[in-house]
């Protein structure tokens, strides 16, 4: 009998408990010899760096010392890992929602002894993007009460519940609600959506409590793994790994117990190799100056221009059209993602996935120039895709190798996307560096040389450090 035949037999089981909880136990589905498979692919998952080819890894701090909490982002790293996760279960979680799923993303969480819980929190608040998600959780250990266990509460009505500005259910709303643990050994899964709250506790056992934790959402929303890793790796660029230095920073709310690692592990881990490019090295403008004087900034960037020159083009424009310093430079710099990953590309070669250039250039150049730099850069794209749903026109004007990415970035905004997109503080800036992006493609024009917008570049980068104390 297949995983998802035998999934399905367990379902039936307990569908009234999913379609009134959103939580479902399925006991004894998984057989020794995978999970064998898996313990060998995760011990050798946590004993890999972080970086280009390797994983997304977050540190916590324990009275026994540093040990590693989460690793992230490793769907792809081999053959073994990828199948489970994509095919196995993502099968499985077909089976229970009745439709096509897609991988939404994928984590291991290794709460070693003394390692830290989760405060009561809902996972719809942290993940963006698509309506709704379901997880699965597949234990390598046992997660008892004793190391740490996942705890559900029933809300009847099945909402989001009041919560804090960091993510988490309100201490009022929490009490009132009935919790009940969930413990669970090697071959069971847990299977739940985004909606039911859950928590756990700091693990009281001497051995680890390490468990994946696999989230998908629907094929019919988009595939959105690559546009979220983005987007968290850019937001937690722009702090320094703690939430107000009292819990390390490993989810995009406020939710996780650990403590900060130490300050001599935290930079080692800062100073290693950088995932996505180098989205996580030490921006500053020697570098910037650097990258636009390499090869990579002579390749095409489209029909007619390099990147360096498109780059130049566009805070030219900028400029001329009396643009503050921020915007001239968030033209300037709005594809150095490009750069940073390596990923320009020719221009009659099809292009098969988005690498999130933007993401990438934003999380790189946050630290360096702040938000008012970093948002529109990060936006740029998004903002192609805005003007393609409301601009009649606008798509038709876009040159080739633009309507080529725009294929692989999702398309024309849905009217849900654009009302989301115009809620944002500087929409209107990204709009600005999108048209400047679409005009700067003109070969041959005469423009200023790099050198030309270094001190600009200094004065952001100085009043930036002064206003956040760096």
């Amino acid at each position: 009998m297949t995983l998802v035949e035998q999934a399905a037999q367990a379902l039936a089981a307990v569908e009234a408990d999913w379609n009134e909880t959103g939580v479902v136990v399925l006991r004894g589905v998984l057989p020794e010899e995978l999970l064998a498979e898996l313990d060998a692919e995760v011990r050798d998952l946590a004993a890999m760096d972080e970086g280009p080819s390797g994983p997304l890894q977050h540190l916590e701090g324990t009275d026994s010392g540093d040990v590693l909490a989460r690793s992230e982002l490793f769907a792809d790293l081999s053959e073994g890992l990828g199948r489970f996760v994509r095919d196995d279960v993502g099968s499985l979680v077909e089976a229970v929602c009745g439709e096509p799923v897609v991988l939404f993303k994928e984590k291991v969480n290794y709460k070693h002894p003394g390692g830290g819980g989760f405060a009561p929190h809902q996972d719809a608040r942290a993940y963006r993007f698509a309506r709704g998600h379901v997880s699965v959780m597949v234990p390598l250990d046992p997660a008892t009460r004793r190391s740490g266990c996942l705890w559900f509460a029933q809300d009847a009505q099945r909402r989001l519940l009041d919560a804090d500005e960091g993510g988490r259910i309100t201490d009022e709303v929490a009490s009132s609600l009935d919790w009940e643990p969930v413990e669970v050994h090697p071959g069971d899964v847990v299977v739940f959506d985004s909606l039911a709250p859950h928590r756990s506790d700091t693990n009281r056992a001497d051995h680890p409590r390490r468990a994946m934790y696999l989230t998908y959402n629907s094929a019919a929303e988009g595939d959105f793994r690559s546009r979220y890793y983005a987007d968290k790796v850019a937001e937690f660029s722009g702090s320094d790994g703690t939430f107000g230095g009292e819990r390390v920073r490993i989810s995009i709310s406020d939710d996780f117990l650990g403590r900060p690692p130490s300050s001599e592990s935290a930079s080692a881990r800062r100073s290693g190799p950088a995932h996505t490019g180098a989205a996580r090295e030490v921006a500053s403008v020697e570098a910037l100056e650097s990258m636009f004087e390499s090869d990579m900034a002579s390749r095409l960037y489209d029909e007619a221009v390099t990147e360096r020159e498109h780059a130049l083009q566009a805070a030219t424009l900028a400029a001329a059209e009396g643009a503050s310093g921020a915007q001239v430079v968030a033209a300037l710099l709005h594809d150095v993602g490009h750069l940073l990953l390596g990923d320009l590309q020719e221009i009659d070669r099809p292009l098969d996935s988005d690498e999130h250039h933007e993401g990438v250039a934003a999380a790189y150049l946050r630290p360096l120039l702040g938000a008012e730099v970093a948002d529109p850069v990060a936006l740029h794209v998004a903002a192609k895709r805005y003007l393609c749903a409301v601009e009649p026109g606008y798509l038709a004007g876009l040159s080739p190798s633009s309507r080529r990415s725009l294929e692989v970035q999702g398309g024309p905004m849905e009217p849900r996307e654009v009302a989301a997109f115009e809620s944002n503080d500087r929409f209107r800036e990204a709009v600005a560096v999108r048209i400047w992006d679409d005009r700067a493609k003109v070969e041959g024009a005469e423009t200023p040389d790099f050198e030309h917008f270094v001190p600009l570049l200094r004065r952001l980068a100085e009043e930036h450090a002064a206003k956040s104390g760096a």
